[in-house]
């Protein structure tokens, strides 16, 4: 380790002088706040916000971004209403539900950041640990026991692995961020594989439980799904075998290039067999090999969705996930109204008004606030996720979120989809977007026309919750919309009877679509 302390990075060297966690920078936070002027917080301790889930952004000088932790991406009504508030009042009236089942609010002056942190507390939410190097936001079938795919309901789970790291420093300095996803549906509507730690459903000698997947990625020098650990968790185990990999990463992961020093990296180097055997090691017991993964199916649900207990879900698309405050204040109103109030926030971005009885989901299809709602999204909305762009973002290449929506709406005037296409859209080469998952994904870039460098796309095709997708072309942003036009007019022309997107690539061969995305 000598060696590596020699190598720190410089969030390292950060947390190493002050932990973000010590009470030493709390009071230092505090007077940002009373304060209220942004230029008076060294760049050090910008970093250390991150902590708490504030966020500034060089894109967009003066204003923070405020990141909320939903576990599993359940949200009461009372919650729901509290975040509209404080968007109506503090964030430009909009709201941003994110690839990983939780909200944001932009452009939150500093003077203003302990209002909404108190806020969101008084309601049960917090913005703890939803930044940098921390287990960020555990995600989980958004129907996750209320669908008839579920098996375990993972909702509690969530809430316990929740509880395991939340505000402990022994989980507040990792080497890097770690993404967790349990899921315990036949369906996978998530991407599951490709989240640092992942529980998937399976089964063993007729005892369901999960499959442990390590060190899937999306950034980091490109997509990768987790290591299959060759180890079966029961439900009762879930937490302790979460903490316990955490805890291995924590103590050996790397801490010099954080390019390669995500949970990823540290796996390939140990090696599967060696890391298992150290988690049986500190739990003092031996695991069963896998079970069989369960998982048939994946992508969004769309429409109405009937539940368990003759109740129905309903999808609320909203284009790139970016919604004003007063339709999210619509949406929050229709889930009381028809359902129990519950609201249930998906990775592509979406929302689900749950637990409606039947006798009252005609009713809610007539109300005019849903035709409203429903008026704004679309089947090409709902398959569509899209990280924060250049607007926002300053990595972002492309402004993306305007661009997913553009697209979305150009195909949805002429092209009716009869199954689900998922588009991913990652403003830049980390990844946010989840393109490496996606039938079709986007990264942001920038292509040569004549003597101009214009906004431009790498194009991927073929991506699933299993398989990664691969690049076929480069192309520039003008005019994009067409040649997806003629690509999905072609997959549609030529596929066989039932036969999706994904498979209808694989058989043809990637190579086969590049000339749809030549310059």
């Amino acid at each position: 380790m000598g060696e590596k302390e020699k190598k720190l990075n410089r969030i390292e060297r950060i947390k190493k002088e002050l932990h973000p966690f010590e009470e030493e920078f709390k009071r230092r936070m505090e007077r940002y706040f009373e304060e209220g002027d942004y230029k008076k917080i060294p760049p050090d301790d910008i970093e250390r916000l991150k902590w708490y889930g504030i966020f500034y952004r060089k894109a967009t000088p003066g204003y923070f971004m405020i990141r909320i932790r939903v576990p599993g991406g359940v949200l009461s009504y009372r919650q729901a209403k509290r975040v509209a508030e404080l968007a109506k009042k503090y964030a430009r009236n909009l709201v941003e539900i994110t690839s990983r089942q939780q909200l944001q609010i932009r452009w939150v002056e500093l003077k203003n950041i302990k209002t909404i942190l108190e806020g969101l507390e008084e309601v049960g939410l917090t913005t703890l640990q939803t930044g940098i190097d921390n287990p960020r936001n555990v995600v989980q079938d958004p129907l996750a026991g209320l669908a008839y795919e579920s098996v375990i309901d993972t909702t509690p789970l969530v809430f316990d692995m929740t509880k395991a790291i939340l505000g402990k420093r022994e989980f507040a300095d990792l080497p890097r961020k770690v993404n967790p996803a349990i899921l315990g549906s036949t369906r996978d509507p998530i991407n599951a594989l490709y989240n640092d730690i992942t529980f998937y459903l399976a089964e063993r000698d007729g005892e369901y439980g999960f499959n442990l997947y390590l060190g899937g990625k999306i950034g980091s020098g490109g997509p990768q799904k987790g290591f299959d650990m060759d180890m079966f968790v029961r439900p009762e185990e879930v937490v302790e075998v979460f903490k316990t990999v955490l805890r291995i990463y924590a103590e050996k992961g790397y801490r010099d290039n954080r390019n390669r020093n995500r949970l990823y990296f540290l796996v390939r180097d140990m090696g599967i067999e060696q890391f298992r055997e150290e988690i049986e090691r500190r739990l003092g017991k031996e695991f069963p090999f896998k079970g069989e993964d369960k998982v048939k199916t994946y992508g969004e649900r769309v429409g109405i969705i009937p539940q368990k207990g003759e109740l129905h879900a309903v999808d609320i698309g909203v284009p790139s996930g970016k919604i004003s405050a007063e339709d999210f204040e619509k949406v929050a109103e229709l889930a009381k109204r028809y359902g129990n109030g519950e609201l249930r926030l998906s990775t592509y971005q979406n929302i689900y008004v749950v637990n409606i009885p039947a006798s009252r989901v005609r009713e809610l299809t007539l109300d005019s606030d849903y035709e409203y709602l429903k008026g704004l999204d679309g089947a090409w909305v709902v398959n569509t996720i899209a990280c924060a762009g250049s607007d926002t973002c300053h990595f972002g290449v492309i402004e993306n979120k305007s661009d997913a929506q553009r697209v979305a709406k150009y195909l949805s005037s002429r092209i009716p989809l009869d199954s689900p296409i998922r588009i991913h859209w990652s403003a830049c080469v980390k990844g946010c977007g989840q393109h490496g998952a996606a039938d079709v994904g986007f990264v942001g870039t920038k292509i040569k026309v004549g003597d101009k460098a214009v906004p431009a796309v790498e194009v991927f095709l073929g991506g699933n919750h299993h398989t990664k997708a691969k690049k076929v072309g480069k192309v520039p942003l003008e005019g994009l919309e067409k040649r997806l036009e003629d690509l999905f007019r072609y997959y549609y022309n030529n596929r066989r009877r039932g036969e999706t997107f994904f498979h209808f690539v694989h058989r043809k061969g990637i190579d086969h679509f590049k000339k749809f995305f030549e310059v």
